[in-house]
């Protein structure tokens, strides 16, 4: 690679090392900082011995957060970092579990240690293998997965709000898509929590769209000016419950999913990074396989 050829390179793994970074640490400007980091390094780094270049800047991009996570995590109370030991899931589980950080990220990096937070969202979130990740935390395969095993034990214990059923939960994504494609701002109200948060991947936004939006009179504004996508969506049960899918469900561009609290959508992320999608359709198949299996 030439020197001419490293900034198109890095373009094409910005949004994807934007959204590692966010998911990681939970706040938009703070990844920011850190893809430019990457950049800085990347830019004044001889890459001529990197065989693979995307692998070399996911492995900066997470050191950089593990950095800025292990910051934070000086200034936290010593009790709030007991462990508790930990449990391996079930494909299902496993991304049920993704969509409850997404609902709590900020919580969540404050209560992990950097390496339950890396390990918990490279696997479980963007589909990395514990060798990938032990490679990157310096540590053995087993031990990374021991991490993950310890953030899940921490997260479930944390969260004591009871689940919504998943007819309950179908007919809201239901009601959520069809005012959506409607134009339907009433039936849009009906449905969204007043303080509901919506993630998304920088790939789903338009450039410069801002990773996380609050309130239902801005979530409204952006459905509403994104409705071409609903257009094109269809409900889905998939892993840990019912989602969104734009475009082919084989191949979709987008899925959204979705937290319930009292009734309401909580939260939804959207998903559009080609391996935390390939990484949740991955484990819709193994859930698939298993149903098979057991009858």
């Amino acid at each position: 690679m030439n020197s001419q050829q490293k900034p198109d390179v890095f373009a094409s793994q910005r949004d994807h090392l934007r959204a590692l970074a966010f998911r990681l640490l939970g706040h938009e400007a703070d990844a920011d900082d850190v893809v430019q980091e990457a950049w800085l390094r990347y830019d004044r780094t001889d890459l001529h011995e990197v065989t693979n270049v995307e692998a070399w800047l996911t492995t900066v991009v997470t050191r950089l957060c593990l950095d800025v996570m292990r910051r934070r995590r000086a200034t936290i109370p010593v009790d709030a970092l007991a462990e508790r030991p930990g449990n391996e899931l079930s494909p299902e589980a496993t991304v049920e579990l993704a969509r409850d950080v997404e609902t709590a990220l900020e919580v969540v990096v404050a209560e992990l240690s950097p390496p339950q937070r890396v390990a918990l969202i490279l696997h479980d979130v963007f589909g990395f293998t514990f060798t990938e990740i032990g490679g990157i935390l310096g540590t053995s395969e087993p031990a990374a997965r021991r991490q993950a095993s310890r953030a899940r034990s921490r997260i479930r214990h944390r969260d004591e709000v009871p689940a919504t059923d998943a007819s309950t939960t179908r007919q809201l994504v239901a009601a959520f898509l069809a005012a959506a494609q409607r134009g339907d701002v009433d039936g849009l109200v009906a449905v969204l929590h007043p303080e509901v948060v919506r993630t998304a991947d920088p790939q789903a936004l338009p450039a410069g769209g801002p990773l996380r939006i609050t309130g239902a009179d801005r979530v409204i504004v952006e459905t509403a000016a994104l409705r071409a996508n609903a257009l094109d969506a269809h409900v889905h049960d998939l892993v840990g419950g019912p989602v969104i899918m734009v475009g082919d469900p084989m191949r979709p561009r987008l899925i959204l999913t979705f937290t319930i609290r009292d009734g309401r959508i909580r939260s939804y992320d959207v998903i559009a990074d080609p391996q935390r999608l390939s990484a949740i359709l991955k484990a819709g198949k193994s859930r698939g396989q298993a149903s098979r299996e057991a009858h």
